[in-house]
Formats: C-alpha cells, structure tokens, sequence
C-alpha cells in the first residue's frame, strides 16, 4: 500500500490501520471494530486506554518522567520495593529498562561479567529477543552475523501438553542437559530458560524437568536465568512463573506486562546470590530508571492485588481453554488446544508451507472482527489477552472462531470445485 511507503519494511504489515483502542477492542480508520486477542503485543494488560492508566500519566507529566542515568527518584525506589514485595525469596535488586531484548542484553552482560565465563546455554526454541546477543541464544541463532561463540542448546521435545510427560522423555533430556554442563563447565556463565516457550511453540517443559535444571545449575555454580517477560507480573495467575515451580533463579528478565503498553521492562537479580555492592562494570541507559517506568510498575502490582487479578486470570484462562477443546471437537482444524492461565495457543496446520496457511488464517479472522496472531512459523495461533477480557468478550471470541472455521471450509470446497 501507498500509505506504506516510507515505512522500513521490516515485516508484512496489515493493511489495516489502527486508530484507536478501548479495553479489549481496536478501531480501524475505517470504524471496523477488532477484538484483540493478544493485548497488543502482549504488553497492555489491562486493556486499550485504561482510565486507570489515564490518571497515572497525568500524575507523571505534573511531576517528572525523565532522570539522568545516575539519579533515582521517588517512584523508582517504590517499585524496587514493590516487586520485592511479591517475590521476597529472592531479596530482589531491580534496575528498570525500555524493553525485554534490552533488560535481557544488560542481564547477560552482568552474568558473564560476574561469573568471567563467556558461555550460555540455552533451549534450542526458546526466543530472548532480536538484539545481537539475545538473539545468539534464540531459536534465531543460526542465523545471527557474526555468529557468537560459545552458544550453547539443549534441544526440547515437542511438549505441547502441559500434563507431564512420560518420565523416559526428560530423564533422556536431562541426561543431554548435563553432558554439556559437564564438558563447558568452565566456559558457560548462565543458563538461560523461557519456562513457557512461547514463540517457539508454545512448549510446556515439565516442572520436574525445569526444576532438575534448578538443581543442576545450583550445583555447579551457574547463573540460572529466567525469561519471563511473557509469563512475569500475573499471566499464568502467579507473580511469577519461578514461584509457581518453586524455583528461586539468580536473574528473572521481565517485559510485556511490565510498562502496560509503553517501553518498560525490568531485570530482578537474586539479593542471595548476587552479592548488594557496587559492581566494576557499569550500566548506562538514557531510559534506565525512569520515573515513568517506577510510576507503570507501582500502578500494575497495586491493581492487581487490589482486583485479585492472580485468581481471576487462573479462572479466565480455564474457561477459555474448556472452551477451545470443546471447538476441537467438531473442528479438527483445530488441534491441541493447551495453556495456562491467559497464555494460550491451539494449533492450525502441519503443512510444509504453514507460514503462509498462518498468515492467511489471521487474515481471514481479521475479516469476522478477531486480531490473532501465529508462530511456531506459522502453525500455531497464540493468544495473550488483557488481563480484564470479560465472558461477553470471550463468548464474542468463541463465535467470531466459528465463523472464520466455517469460512475457510467453505472457502476450500469453493477452491476444489
């Protein structure tokens, strides 16, 4: 489209174009109206212009939005306490950033630095982000100019149920797991986990598995580091997904949910493992700290203890998946209908070109009111909605669905005639 062309074409965009939000629906310059599925890009959780969110931003332009990297403010050092407040067992130290693939470059940063070790380990699908480094240890990684060393994997099963598997299937697992420990030992500084993993798959690693982990990287004196910037602040039901496993890892890289829709981010370092005094190496952002980013995160922990969002998106979530299942069963296009809490997926295709079959699938939803989104290359339909989509909403969710099923049957028999 004309109206395109001085847009850097980094992706195929849409053609539609977004005008405005209100809690779970988006408008169209147009005025066709979007249910949107996945919270923008999972990052306004409680919906499209929350009045809530309203207030705070005026309270942050009639104070301050912006510090030097080396000034604190008021709303910073709340929101270190804050989080702290919700995982306690990790005596948290929070330093605040713009986004995941920043906070998760600054946490790799620090866990070579502390550890003078260049390696890491990570799941062959798990994603960090598309920043150099991050993306060294994604399931990008073959892929990245110049490559970087020592990027180490550990390849995962197709885990797309998240009952736990046979207990053959991790212990073999496992066993690879520590075959790398042992031999780079000496090289790796941190393993690196998304509990969840989202864009790869949505895979659903064992608790046993991951906690076996836990245990290895503890005895071998290596940084664990999760990757909750999808799964952190609510989601799945708890604070944190660590919790929910009863793991306490050295690092937890948070995003998403973090700025609700603006540039927030955060890394939680482990008071008991990582030592409170200043470090050699320095870290300087002009967006690190802000008060702005302070002001979200308090305002995102206080309204979800005050609205006890935990147990109520645990209750969404499974309403949603029952009814997805029941959809599975008189639409065998959809298959494996899986998640936890508001993190979901079911999926489409198991065609070679599946990308394309993705692409074509959003696209016709976006025909009957619905924004999804695919990955896993496009065999999977994901969905992270705002953490206040309503059963009306839902039921809107589940009807559109039918419709867009419906269509593309009919629209195969048409092509076949």
């Amino acid at each position: 489209m004309n109206e395109f062309i001085n847009i850097f074409p980094v992706l195929s965009f849409r053609e539609t174009i977004i005008k405005k939000g209100k809690n779970s629906f988006v408008w169209d310059k147009s005025g066709k109206k979007y249910l949107d599925l996945n919270s923008g890009q999972f990052c306004s959780v409680f919906g499209h212009s929350d009045d809530g969110l309203k207030k705070i931003f005026k309270k942050i332009l009639l104070t301050i939005q912006h510090t030097s990297t080396n000034t604190l403010s008021e709303p910073v050092i709340y929101a270190s306490k804050n989080i702290a407040s919700i995982i306690p067992e990790m005596r948290p130290r929070t330093i605040f950033l713009a986004t995941g693939s920043e906070a998760m470059e600054c946490c790799l940063r620090y866990a070579k630095h502390l550890k003078e070790k260049p390696g890491i380990l990570s799941f062959d699908k798990g994603y960090h982000g598309l920043t150099h480094g991050a993306a060294a240890y994604s399931m990008s990684r073959d892929k990245i100019r110049p490559k970087i060393n020592f990027s180490y994997k550990i390849d995962l099963p197709n885990w797309k149920k998240t009952a736990e598997p046979h207990k053959k299937v991790y212990e073999k697992n496992l066993i690879k797991f520590k075959k790398i420990i042992t031999s780079k030992k000496k090289k790796i500084a941190a393993v690196l986990i998304e509990p969840i993993i989202s864009g790869g798959g949505f895979y659903f690693p064992p608790k046993k598995f991951l906690v076996e982990i836990y245990k290895i990287c503890k005895k071998n004196d290596i940084f664990l580091i999760f990757d909750e910037c999808q799964t952190g602040f609510g989601r799945l039901g708890e604070w944190f997904y660590a919790q929910k496993l009863g793991i306490v890892p050295d690092f937890i890289v948070a995003g998403k949910a973090t700025g609700l829709g603006f540039p927030v981010a955060c890394v939680i370092a482990n008071g008991k493992t990582i030592k409170n005094k200043k470090f050699v190496m320095e870290h300087f952002s002009s967006h690190q700290n802000e008060p702005f980013a302070g002001e979200l995160v308090n305002y995102l922990i206080s309204r979800i203890k005050k609205n006890k969002l935990l147990k109520r998106n645990k209750k969404i979530g499974n309403k949603i998946l029952n009814k997805l299942i029941a959809i599975s069963k008189s639409y065998p296009e959809v298959m494996n209908a899986r998640g936890i809490g508001l993190m979901l997926a079911f999926d489409i295709s198991e065609k070679i070109d599946a990308r394309k079959f993705g692409d074509e699938f959003c696209k016709d939803a976006m025909k009957f009111g619905l924004m999804l989104q695919h990955c896993n290359l496009g065999k999977t339909i994901r969905l992270l909605p705002n953490y206040a989509i309503d059963e009306n909403e839902i039921d809107f969710f589940i009807d559109k669905l039918k419709k867009v099923l419906n269509y593309r049957r009919n629209k195969k028999v048409r092509k076949l005639s």
